[in-house]
């Protein structure tokens, strides 16, 4: 009884499967275009419609130069002198900001005013240690004026008083016809002129003394001066930053553009209060760009010795991408690093289009050597399967025209073209643009007519009856 029930159901399986794969069958061998077969080796033939669909280019198969190429990453950065961070050296609150993002600007261009009242503080000390210094300084010259006298005074006082010492020692001489009163008028005299002499010459060490300590005081006072003003804005200039000369107001600033550029960023609004150091405005220019990267240790040796060599970049990661820009190769690094083994590169670029934007990866073709007179072919033309390389060598004329797979053997590649050691020659014509798409058409039989593309219809199997 249980293998009569097995059975039956087995049979109502089998009939309900049945009943689902004839039609199956059917649609499948409905709408089979006549001349089509899945043979991939088989020709091609495109339509126009299909064609401009796939994108389908050809191009001459000829001679050409191939170069050795090492590919490599980067990231795009501002030149280091080309990016501006606009900050005040002082805390202060925005008074008005100039620009938005996306503004360009030259140098010169006011970007934004702010008010400090440490600024304001620090003039006002600038100001009192300007004084203290005219103040010395005028004492100082006081004191070297009074140091000249001394010095012409003290070499004749002591003369007089050798004068008169001498005119002693003739009256002595002379005995008994000078009298004693005279004499003794003559030894206060002498006694007198060398104690002026003595007087005179402590004052002129002490002058001495006064005019090197104020010397020293006005030096001291002078170069605090100077480094208070150093740490302050100029008034007017071409600085990133000019103090406005308004009494009423002593610590507004006017922060201006340092470079020609544009606005990156806005980070304040009017009447804000902003710490010392913050950026309130950030301006680049970049119209050249350099592009950071990292080389493995085992080329290092090829890159270095290819210093300012042509660097091909794209903004993709296959080397059929768009070539974007270029630039040469500026330095590598004398030093590898310890854990990555690379070393870092830093490659200057041209971007006066204006399609490298900081912090974006790039694709990098570092050319390093070059070989002439090779048979090549563009990269897009080749599609690889598995080890297998082939291209699509396009046959016949007029409304015959089929594209025919073609095995090669490929030898030296750059980022761009592909040298082909056998399996074509010049002249042969192939297919440089959609060659892929190609490789899944349906292969074409000869003799027979090339079937339309079905047409979608409403029964939801993508296909006319």
């Amino acid at each position: 009884m249980e293998r009569s029930r097995a059975a039956m159901a087995a049979g109502a399986l089998a009939l309900v499967s049945a009943a689902i794969l004839i039609p199956v069958y059917a649609h499948e061998g409905h709408g089979k275009p006549a001349g089509a077969t899945f043979d991939p080796n088989a020709p091609k033939k495109v339509s126009e419609a299909t064609a401009t669909a796939i994108g389908l280019a050809t191009a001459e198969v000829d001679f050409g130069a191939v170069e050795d190429v090492v590919r490599l990453t980067g990231m795009v950065r501002a030149r280091p002198d080309a990016l501006f961070a606009v900050a005040p050296r002082y805390a202060g609150v925005v008074r008005s900001i100039a620009v938005q993002p996306g503004d360009r600007v030259v140098k010169g261009d006011p970007l934004a005013e702010v008010e400090s009242p440490e600024i304001a503080k620090l003039l006002y000390d600038l100001k009192r240690l300007e004084a203290d210094t005219e103040r010395l300084s005028a004492d100082l010259r006081r004191a070297e004026s009074q140091v000249a006298s001394l010095e012409i005074e003290v070499p004749a006082f002591t003369q007089s008083a050798e004068i008169a010492e001498a005119e002693i020692q003739r009256l002595v001489s002379a005995g008994e016809s000078v009298s004693a009163n005279l004499l003794a008028q003559r030894r206060s005299e002498a006694i007198k002129l060398r104690a002026d002499a003595g007087l005179r010459r402590v004052s002129l060490d002490q002058a001495r003394a006064e005019v090197e300590s104020l010397r020293r005081q006005a030096e001291t006072t002078r170069a605090s001066a100077e480094a208070l003003r150093g740490t302050l804005p100029t008034v007017g200039g071409e600085h990133a930053t000019e103090l406005l000369a308004d009494p009423a107001r002593p610590g507004l600033v006017r922060f201006v553009s340092p470079i020609d550029g544009v606005v990156i960023t806005r980070a304040a609004v009017a009447g804000e209060g902003v710490d010392a150091g913050r950026a309130i405005v950030t301006v680049g220019e970049f119209s050249r760009v350099q592009i950071e990267g990292e080389l493995p240790e085992g080329l290092v040796d090829r890159i270095a010795a290819a210093t300012n060599s042509k660097v091909r970049i794209r903004r993709g990661v296959g080397a059929t991408s768009e070539i974007v820009a270029e630039g040469t190769i500026r330095f590598v690094s004398p030093v590898i690093d310890a854990t990555k083994r690379t070393a870092h590169v830093i490659v200057d670029a041209d971007n006066s289009s204006g399609s490298l934007r900081q912090g974006q990866f790039v694709d990098l073709s570092v050319v390093v050597g070059s070989s002439d007179s090779a048979v090549v072919v563009p990269a897009s033309a080749i599609v690889k399967e598995g080890p297998l390389q082939y291209v699509f060598v396009r046959e016949g004329k007029g409304e015959d025209i089929t594209y025919k797979k073609r095995d090669i053997a490929a030898g030296v590649r750059d980022d761009r073209i592909v040298e082909v050691k056998q399996g074509l020659v010049p002249g042969d014509v192939i297919a440089v643009g959609g060659a892929f798409s190609l490789s899944q058409l349906r292969g074409f039989v000869p003799g027979a007519p090339e079937a339309a593309a079905p047409a979608k219809s409403d029964d939801g199997h993508g296909h006319s009856h």
